[in-house]
C-alpha cells in the first residue's frame, strides 16, 4: 500500500495488523470482514473493542486501491465532499461514521456514496460506529436503511485472558518481551480499557529503550507511578 492511497497524511499504526489482532469473541466478525463476501460491512461496538484495529489490519493487508478515513479525526479539517469518488477504490474503510452522519452535508455525501458503491458493485466498503445502524443519530433517515444493506456485526470486549494475549502480541511486534504475569499485572492494575492499556504499553516501550531495561513489574510500577 502506497502513501498516495492514504490522503491528508493519514498514517496507519504500524503495529495494528492481523498479527496483533486477537479474535476472542469476535472471530466471526473478523472472518466476515476479511472474507470480503459483502459489498458493505457495518462494524459497531464500544470504544476499545478493536474496530479501528480491524480496519487498519485490512488496509495493511490490501495490496492496492485502498482508502482509510478516520472521520472523527478528519471531520473538522476536511469537507464532506472528500467522500466523492471513493467508489473508484477496491476497499473503502470509513472509521467512526457516527462522528459525522448527524451533519447534513456528511449525511448527504455518505448516502450518495453508499448508493454508488451498491450500483457499481466493484468496491468493498467497511464502516465502523459505536452504535448499531438503528441507533445512529442521522441527518437523513435513509442513511440508516442503506447502512443495513450489508452485514451488520457487533464487536465485543475481549476477556482478561485475551487482553493479556493482545498485550503480549503487541509488545512482541514492538520488539519487547512481556511475560504473561507482567501483562496480567497491567490488566489488573491499569484497568481493562484496551486503548489505555496500549497507550501505557507504548509509554513503557519508550521508557524501556531510554533506560535499557526489560519490562518487569517493578519497572512498570516506577514508570507508570502505580
Amino acid at each position: 500500500m502506497t502513501l498516495q492511497q492514504l490522503p491528508l497524511n493519514v498514517q496507519l499504526p504500524r503495529n495494528e495488523t492481523f498479527a496483533t489482532l486477537v479474535p476472542g469473541p469476535n472471530a466471526e466478525a473478523l472472518r466476515l470482514a476479511r472474507a470480503g463476501e459483502q459489498d458493505l460491512t457495518y462494524l459497531w461496538g464500544r470504544a476499545g473493542v478493536g474496530k479501528s484495529h480491524l480496519l487498519h489490519a485490512l488496509c495493511s493487508e490490501a495490496q492496492n486501491q485502498v482508502i482509510y478515513l478516520p472521520l472523527n479525526e478528519l471531520k473538522d479539517s476536511v469537507d464532506a465532499r472528500i467522500l466523492r469518488g471513493l467508489e473508484s477504490y477496491a476497499l473503502i474503510c470509513l472509521d467512526d461514521i457516527d462522528a459525522v452522519v448527524a451533519e447534513q452535508d456528511w449525511g448527504f455525501e455518505l448516502f450518495a456514496l453508499l448508493n454508488r458503491v451498491r450500483d457499481q458493485a466493484t468496491s468493498r466498503m467497511l464502516v465502523t460506529a459505536s452504535t448499531s445502524p438503528g441507533q445512529l443519530q442521522v441527518a437523513y433517515a435513509d442513511v440508516r436503511s442503506r447502512l443495513s444493506w450489508g452485514v451488520v456485526v457487533q464487536l465485543h470486549e475481549l476477556s482478561d485472558s485475551d487482553k493479556i494475549t493482545a498485550l503480549q502480541q503487541r509488545a512482541h511486534a514492538m520488539g519487547l518481551e512481556l511475560r504473561s504475569d507482567t501483562a496480567q499485572f497491567m490488566v489488573q492494575r491499569l484497568g481493562r480499557d484496551m486503548l489505555e492499556l496500549i497507550a501505557s504499553l507504548e509509554r513503557l516501550d519508550k521508557a524501556s529503550i531510554a533506560a535499557q531495561r526489560k519490562l518487569t513489574i517493578p519497572f512498570i510500577k516506577v514508570v507508570l507511578a502505580i
